[in-house]
């Protein structure tokens, strides 16, 4: 009976928060006023709208209500949604605010954001972040929150400013930006949040609890309802994006220098098919402006996982996340769709001729469809790339889905397939389940076989505990996708514990175990880790983290780092770890990693640092250094180096310049990226760009210089 009482005590609990939740709205008032975005919260509007001011702090102290008053007001008229934070501040000489780029470390100043949840599934949001200095910062997130798109970029604005009191900031993000189902009365979901960076403290609207830590601010469960929107501007639209390129190259072929003339047209197009499916399409697309991959050092025998950064792939890129490992941090075992695949051949980028993308929801289905065309090159035909995602909304906050991939060149039949089906269940907040499989198909039948995964998490406010299984065919392809190999049979468990202490200046311990069991297709050992570690957190926002490895690694056949060879044979393995890092929110910061352990019949020693000082609120140089010491028996010591400063300088929030500098005496290379970027009207962008590399393999000799010029002009119809 005591048993019974207690569980129906929970239950009443669980019910009365949903409700609380739930209960929670907000009403936007309609205005005709013209609403200047200069951080005064002025307009007659805002005093007429309603206030929503009762914060309550995630962490350090969950569940109370946040230390400094927050007040937010909605405002809206038949283009834009306007969103108004009033920041009091007991000591606003201690608010940080030295943070101006496009999509920089927003969340390592004072901060402010607002998710919207369009569709109100609980399943996909828009997240908006900003500080007291009117720096802009998006997110387009998919999969519940479990799939984050930082490199999504909307047309928004936003204006603050420092006052005695704290500080105001003032945002508008136009409708067509949104994709939502337009009816006479629609319900949205949001959620407001602040962050106060002296005293690591977050707060939101609707309490976000403790134990889903930062990711769980951009899970769309988390929500409140936004109310009356009434004709408002349907997010159907078309607009035109052309652009011009020119510059001059110059290349070292052999021992002769050859001078080029750079010149380029290209358009894409956006049209709003409905207000929750929009149409993409790019001809001769160019990614001139992107910066390069950041440099690593491979002392694996499989291949490196570098993010996307090419703006046309990255917008709605979360609805194609399909396999295993998807969303958790570092590189997947298995990502069936890998957009870098597409216009990049052996490090080399390949020219895209033109394509399409479709994505958005049609009732309770998402939808996303892909197809490119790359050129023909001196190491590959033309080829065409193409990729079919949908998911269905099932239940409260679960979605089942199915994929298709096809990778065909223009030489006959060589083509490649991938097809599969997933499924997500997320039967409470904390409890979350995966299942995958999907073949391969090909004209040559040893690239025909099978995957599947299976996943289970769970967690509560101190454990998270992760198991899964995942079976990769000996046989099994993905060339439109990310493996970093096949025939194996993959057994993971990872349990976190984690408490607060508050006290002694701790504010938080804790502790992780790791465990993974591998094995081929004969059943044969390949692999075995274990893991053991701890952690400690001060309120100053510093920590370190220990940890202790035991591993082994079975070679089939001999491999290559750098000019040394790694025999085939089966290798036990000990490292231990020690990593520091200091409050973010700082002038200056820093990250340090140290590594000590074996190195299959070696041993290695490796230092990480990463480092940012930001000078002033419009200066910041980041530098980052990794250096191996390797021991093997039959060489002498030999070390690898990687260095890379990036120093950027925003003269505003719409003027932007950098120059990125890496060398890598692995690889023998060395090379200087400085962009200028102008965003001279919304969604209009004007870039000035040169790129400069040596060849560091007897100290430094100029390969290749580029400089380039790109315009674009957006034209919204």
């Amino acid at each position: 009976m005591r048993y019974r009482i207690t569980l129906l005590v929970f239950v009443v609990i669980a019910a009365i928060n949903l409700n609380a939740r739930a209960s929670k709205e907000i009403r936007p008032l309609l205005t005709q006023e013209t609403i200047e975005l200069d951080g005064h919260l002025n307009e007659a509007a805002w005093t007429e709208a309603q206030i929503i001011d009762d914060f309550i702090q995630q962490s350090p102290a969950e569940g109370q209500p946040i230390s400094e008053r927050t007040e937010v007001r909605m405002l809206y008229d038949t283009e834009k949604l306007y969103i108004g934070f009033e920041c009091y501040d007991s000591e606003p000489e201690k608010v940080v605010a030295n943070e101006m780029r496009r999509d920089g470390q927003l969340w390592q100043n004072d901060n402010v954001y607002v998710m919207l949840d369009t569709y109100g599934d609980k399943r996909q949001c828009f997240f908006f972040r900003t500080n007291a200095l009117g720096a802009l910062s998006d997110t387009a997130v998919t999969d519940g929150g479990e799939n984050l798109n930082g490199s999504w970029d909307c047309i928004w604005e936003a204006g603050g400013r420092r006052h005695d009191k704290g500080w105001t900031v003032e945002i508008a993000i136009p409708f067509n930006q949104l994709r939502f189902k337009k009816s006479d009365a629609m319900v949205w979901g949001v959620n407001f949040g602040r962050n106060i960076a002296r005293k690591n403290e977050t707060s939101q609207w609707i309490q976000v609890p403790r134990s889903e830590s930062w990711p769980g601010t951009y899970h769309p469960t988390y929500q409140g309802k936004v109310i009356g929107l009434q004709s408002i501007a349907s997010p159907s639209y078309f607009d035109v994006k052309p652009y011009l390129l020119g510059g001059l190259a110059r290349n070292l072929d052999d021992t002769i220098w050859q001078r080029t003339t750079e010149g380029d047209l290209g358009l894409d197009m956006k049209y709003g098919i409905t207000s929750n499916l929009t149409l993409d399409l790019t001809v001769n697309t160019d990614f001139a402006q992107v910066e390069a991959d950041q440099e690593e050092v491979n002392l694996t025998r499989f291949d490196l996982f570098f993010p996307e950064r090419r703006e046309f792939f990255l917008e709605g890129s979360g609805l194609f996340a399909f396999g295993a490992g998807i969303g958790d941090f570092g590189p997947p075992p298995l990502s069936v769709f890998y957009s870098r695949r597409i216009g990049i051949e052996d490090e080399q980028q390949v020219r895209l001729l033109g394509g399409g993308k479709l994505t958005g929801k049609v009732g309770p289905y998402s939808v996303g469809a892909l197809n490119m065309t790359t050129a023909a090159s001196t190491e590959s035909p033309m080829t065409n790339f193409s990729v079919l995602r949908m998911q269905r909304d099932i239940l409260s906050d679960s979605t089942m889905g199915f994929i298709l991939t096809n990778r065909q060149s223009d030489s006959g039949g060589n083509y490649h397939r991938n097809g599969g089906v997933d499924l997500f269940f997320r039967p409470h907040d904390q409890w979350r389940m995966r299942a995958m499989t999907v073949g391969s198909w090909s004209p040559d039948p040893d690239e025909r076989d099978f995957a599947w995964y299976l996943s289970n998490d769970w967690r509560n406010d101190y454990f998270r505990i992760n198991a899964s299984y995942l079976d990769i065919g000996p046989q099994f392809t993905s060339q439109m996708g990310f493996m970093q190999r096949r025939d194996i049979r993959s057994l993971m468990l990872n349990a976190d514990y984690e408490v607060q202490i508050n006290r002694y200046r701790v504010r938080e311990v804790g502790a992780m175990f790791t465990g993974g069991y591998l094995l081929d297709h004969d059943n044969m050992l390949i692999g075995w880790d274990m893991g053991l570690g701890g952690s400690m957190l001060w309120d100053s926002d510093d920590g370190f983290n220990l940890d202790f490895r035991r591993f082994f690694d079975r070679v089939d056949e001999a491999f290559s780092v750098g000019d040394v060879e790694i025999p085939a044979g089966d290798y036990e393995m000990n490292q231990i770890s020690l990593t520091t890092f200091t409050q973010t929110s700082r002038p200056f910061s820093s990250f340090c990693q140290v590594d000590y352990g074996d190195y299959f019949h070696g041993d290695r020693v490796s230092l990480s640092l990463d480092s940012q000082w930001r000078m002033t609120y419009q200066l910041a140089i980041e530098v980052r250094y990794q250096r191996n010491w390797i021991n093997l028996p039959e060489t002498d010591l030999f070390t690898t180096n990687v260095v890379g400063t990036r120093v950027s300088y925003a003269l505003n929030t719409r003027f932007f310049t950098k120059l990125y500098a890496q060398w890598n005496d692995d690889a023998k290379r060395a090379s200087a990226n400085f962009l200028i970027n102008y965003i001279y009207r919304p969604g209009s962008d004007f870039y000035l760009v040169y790129d400069q590399a040596w060849d560091a393999s007897e100290g430094l000799h100029a390969r290749d210089w580029t400089v380039l010029s790109k315009f674009t002009y957006l034209f919204s119809l």
